[in-house]
């Protein structure tokens, strides 16, 4: 458990580190996004927002409430700056593994390019079970994670394998940002994934490879899933 606290504070001191920096270059919501549907006038979890791209574009899908979760103070801070005060985006720091929200309240939920930032299978289990515990009965979720596949990764069998002989699992890797900070990822495979939301409860109706560029291999996987009545 002590591994775990400091593997997930790590993550969290990273993204503080390049908070700033991290606006200015991840500008553009994900296309996934589109796979919540109607969001006009529901509450939507935004979690893992950063800072705040997606969340934007989910208040320009409709969302009457979009709640911006992140473990980062820095990332928060600049969605603060960047928020109407009394906006439709509300910030609020918590961790995946415990959400602080009653059951079934969220009508969307977005865990996009979030769950590879968690460290261990149990936790991200544990991230999916809460996604699921928060939203209501015909709710909607996406959640996406790099693959494994990523042409760029297809060289890093040597980093993988130094990951694995640390004690970490197959597909961890650090990944730099500049000079000042190292990122975790837990690539996936898409089955990997399939697994990790369906364990959750959750009704997958689609899962497929997310190419944002021209790549030969899709970079990111998705799933999007909902919630359904125990006896439905």
């Amino acid at each position: 458990m002590k591994k775990s606290h400091n593997e997930t504070k790590g993550v969290m001191e990273s993204y503080d580190r390049i908070a700033e920096e991290f606006q200015h270059t991840r500008r553009t919501p994900w296309p996934s996004l589109k796979e919540l549907g109607d969001c006009e006038g529901k509450a939507v979890l935004d979690l893992g927002a950063g800072t705040g791209r997606n969340s934007k574009a989910l208040v320009a899908q409709g969302a009457s409430i979009v709640v911006a979760a992140d473990l980062s103070f820095e990332m928060l801070r600049v969605i603060k700056r960047n928020s109407p005060t009394g906006g439709i985006i509300c910030p609020l720091r918590c961790n995946a593994m415990n959400l602080p929200f009653k059951p079934g309240i969220f009508d969307r939920v977005a865990f996009v390019a979030t769950i590879h930032n968690i460290p261990q299978r149990e936790n991200r289990e544990a991230a999916m079970v809460e996604v699921a515990r928060v939203m209501a009965i015909g709710g909607r979720a996406v959640v996406t994670a790099w693959s494994r596949t990523q042409s760029r990764f297809l060289k890093s069998g040597s980093s993988f394998l130094l990951e694995w002989l640390k004690g970490g699992e197959v597909g961890d890797i650090h990944i730099r940002w500049g000079n000042y900070a190292s990122r975790f990822y837990h690539l996936f495979t898409k089955a990997e994934l399939k697994g990790t939301v369906g364990k959750a409860g959750l009704s997958i109706t689609r899962a497929y490879g997310e190419k944002v560029s021209r790549k030969i291999f899709p970079e990111n996987w998705v799933i999007v899933a909902e919630k359904v009545p125990i006896n439905g």
